[in-house]
Formats: structure tokens, sequence, C-alpha cells
């Protein structure tokens, strides 16, 4: 096997790109930055690919294009054509109302915007081929951006990336925690169907109840997760870090448990039993508030919602909870870690 590929970066370089994560940059430009710092800070390329969700060839490729080009080949090459008929002011002007305005608009609402503020008549088709360099249709995200602090976050940022080199180079294990939920009735999407027809899926006779998840994240290596139906509780929770405790007092190597701020990781009895964990050789980090893209293991949920449950009809909690273990087996799979289902000793065993 060949060498490594690895990239070396000064102090200032790295500032820079740890500088682009709040820049008015596009999101891809952010994405490399970052796939740049993890692998100089010891990320192989199959962890970063894993990460991302690409694939080990995109990783090389970003990482070859910095040897050659550095911050250039952040950036996409522009394309070739004719010159457009309108300025590039007009399309800067419909990007800021996409960004700024607290609304949603379709290609028509935006051709109509642009006739009337500003004297562009595009029609509909015209102007999505022309935003489609930039902007894409996509679904609108709720976000807690507004409310986080910058200051905390950026120094919260600071020690993570510390402990993410220690567990790069074996000193620590480091694991992403957090709960999400599913529903029977999954919200409709987007699909291939045929012209001229619409796809319609019959709901089942219930909602049924929610099925909540609860996992332990560590990128490329394992999985470990127990489902329970409604929310998962301070029991839950509590069942979950002890074995992780033990764990980490069996192997003998400290492991930190990044998660959240939610009440069941801060109430009482889970703050008595702070001090006998960390004697185990468990640790928490906890993140800064309204920050989750901080925590990998929310794109998990992201992916096996969007790409394993979405556009699906479940007929009762237990089928639903089968979906899951098959969805989270199947990202195991892809991601090439090993996945584990724990049983709680009450509610319903994952």
């Amino acid at each position: 096997m060949g060498a490594r590929l690895r990239v070396f970066l000064s102090y200032e370089q790295d500032k820079t790109l740890l500088n682009l994560r709040t820049a008015d940059v596009p999101q891809k430009v952010k994405d490399r930055a970052e796939v740049i710092r993890l692998n100089a800070h010891g990320w192989y390329v199959e962890k970063i690919a894993a990460h991302f969700n690409w694939t080990p060839q995109t990783v090389r490729e970003i990482l070859h294009k910095w040897r050659k080009l550095d911050l250039e080949g952040l950036w996409d090459n522009p394309g070739r054509g004719g010159k457009t008929k309108y300025s590039e002011e007009d399309i800067v002007f419909l990007e800021e109302c996409l960004k700024e305005e607290p609304r949603t608009y379709n290609s028509r609402q935006l051709a109509q915007k642009l006739e009337r503020d500003r004297s562009i008549k595009l029609s509909p088709d015209r102007l999505r081929r022309v935003l489609k360099k930039g902007v894409i249709w996509k679904r609108v995200r709720k976000s807690h951006k507004g409310k986080q602090d910058p200051k905390v976050q950026e120094i919260k940022q600071a020690d993570l990336d510390m402990l993410e080199l220690s567990a790069a180079s074996g000193e620590i294990d480091l694991k992403y925690l957090d709960e999400s939920g599913f529903c029977a009735w999954s919200e409709p999407g987007y699909t291939y169907y045929f012209r001229g027809e619409q796809k319609r899926l019959e709901q089942s006779k219930r909602r049924g109840r929610r099925l909540s998840i609860i996992g332990f994240f560590q990128p490329i290596i394992s999985f470990v997760y127990g489902l329970v139906i409604g929310g998962v509780d301070r029991k839950s929770y509590i069942q979950m870090m002890e074995q992780e405790a033990e764990s980490a007092q069996k192997i003998g190597r400290i492991r930190v448990i990044v998660q959240d701020n939610g009440p069941i990781h801060r109430c009482l009895q889970v703050q008595q039993l702070w001090s006998k964990w960390e004697q185990m050789g468990l640790y928490i980090f906890f993140l800064p508030k309204y920050c989750s893209e901080m925590n990998p293991i929310e794109l998990e949920w992201q992916h096996l919602k969007k790409d394993e449950l979405a556009g699906r009809m479940f007929d009762d909690e237990l089928d639903l909870a089968y979906a899951v273990i098959d969805g989270v087996q199947a990202r195991g799979e892809r991601g090439n870690y090993r996945t584990q289902r724990i049983k709680f000793n009450s509610n319903l065993s994952g």
C-alpha cells in the first residue's frame, strides 16, 4: 500500500480555512476547507469520506487540488458560454431575497419579483436554468443560527478540534451522542414518476406513537443505539452512559462523549453520576447551545430519514422499528462501521 495522502498546514493557513466556516462563500467551499483541515489534523481519507458521506476519490481530488492550487483550488472553475442578457446585479438581487426574506419562493414568484422590482423579464423556465448555477430547488429547514453565541462557539470548536486530533492519533475514544425520532406517517417528498401522473401514498389507519432513537456515533468505527416508544428518558440515557463508562474502564483509555445540553443530559440524577463516570474514564463534552451542526451524528439522522425512510408509511410501531434497524444497518455497511443495538431494561427493547 502506498503512503497515506496527507497535507500539512501552517498556522495561518489553518486559521484561514477555519474562518471560511462563517464567511459568505458557497457551502461547497466550506466543505472542501473542512476536508483540508481534517486531513491536516490526522484524519484519513476514508474517515473524511464517511464523515461527509462522499466517496474517497472525491476527498482525494480535493486534497490533490489543494496541493496544486492552494486556496484557489477550493472554488469551482468558471463556466463557459455566451454573455447573458441580464446583469449579474439582477441575479445577486434575487439571491439576496432568498437569503434575507423570511419566506419561500418558487421560480414563477421569483420571475414576477424580478420583473416588478428590476424591470427584467425572464420566463420561470429560463430563470430556473440561470439560478441552477448557484441555487437549487430544495426543502426549507428550520434554524437556530441567530441564537448562537459566536464567541462561545469559536472556543468550543477549538476545543473540539483538539479532541478530534487526539482521537485521530488514538489517544482517546471520541463519540457523538444525540437523540432523534420517527413517526409511522413519513412526510411525502419528491420522487421520480410518470409524466402527467402523481404518485400517492396511502396513510395507515392510525399515526401511532413516536419511536425515538438514542445513539453513540464513532465515525468509521461504530454506531451504538437503542430504540424506545415515546421520548428517550433519563433512565435509558443513564443505562447507555453506564455501559460506555464500563467499556472505557475495561479498555483503560479515556472516552469523551460529545453531546448537546438536552434536559436529560443535565438533570440532577445525571449530574450526581458525573464524578463516578470520570473516575471510570468517561468524560462529557457539552456543545454550545443551538450548534447542532457541530455534531456529526446529526448527519446520520438526516440521511437515515432522507435515504432509508423517506416517503414510506408503516402499519404500526413494530414495522417502523424494523425499518429503522434495517436503515441503521445499511448506513453502517456503507460507512464501513459496525452497528450495535442496545436493549433497555424497560420500555421498547431496541
